[in-house]
């Protein structure tokens, strides 16, 4: 198992889907850190990138894969983060360039945040470390995904207020976090807290008709084995 030659594990289409989204956003990180993005001003999300796929990859990285990689489907989803925020949204200007991304990202990024805290509560519960129903896990996780949006709300509205004219404002290109084309400040915050709390609901319900579907074919969500031999190692 390499960077370039995902865990045999897997089957051969999400093998196929790591390995490209792994050498792309390798390539893309290189680029953006070199010539920068739209307005070639933007190299720190560059930095960003590859920082995001050293930080995934760490494990294996650091151990000489005595200690494996992410399960896959936690990986998937955490690289398609890093795609549509650090590449899509930042270094490429969607957030002004198309008038509804930034709903769009306030519903997706949420939704990925749930789908893996359900992974992460059910491997718990299926291995007798919390013992909650399925609705119970499922509002567990969006209310702390709530709670994440709110975070990054006040995150945003502090670089806003503090930072986006000073040293690191100029570094990241002065971009406004708060506001979009279609919205102020206020509308774009609540905005964004309403569809994070979508997003955090859908995603903790895929989460439970993945595991039900999983109970039906009289087996349990096999990610559980796959997060639970990662903790061990």
């Amino acid at each position: 198992m390499s960077f370039l030659n995902p865990d045999t594990n897997t089957n051969q289409l999400e093998r196929n889907l790591l390995r490209i989204m792994r050498i792309f956003l390798l390539v893309a990180g290189v680029y953006i850190t070199l010539f920068g993005g739209v307005n070639g001003s933007e190299r720190i999300f560059g930095v960003m990138i590859l920082v995001a796929l050293t930080i995934i990859n760490a494990p294996a990285i650091f151990t000489g894969n005595r200690i494996r990689a992410l399960p896959v489907e936690i990986e998937l989803l955490l690289l398609a983060m890093v795609l549509f925020e650090l590449v899509g949204g930042d270094a490429l200007g969607l957030y002004v360039k198309l008038p509804y991304y930034d709903n769009f990202m306030h519903f997706m990024l949420p939704l990925y945040i749930a789908l893996i805290g359900m992974m992460l509560v059910y491997t718990m519960y299926h291995f007798g470390r919390l013992k909650a129903t399925f609705l119970e896990m499922a509002i567990i996780i969006v209310i702390v995904t709530i709670g994440l949006g709110g975070v990054l709300e006040m995150g945003e509205y502090t670089y806003d207020k503090y930072l986006a004219s000073g040293p690191l404002g100029q570094i990241t290109g002065n971009t406004q976090m708060q506001g979009s084309p279609t919205q102020d400040p206020l509308d774009d915050t609540m905005n964004d807290l309403f569809t994070d709390t979508a997003g955090g609901i859908v995603g903790a319900l895929i989460g439970v008709l993945l595991i039900r579907r999983a109970e039906r074919r009289g087996g349990h969500w096999k990610i559980a084995d796959e997060i639970e031999d990662m903790i061990q190692e």
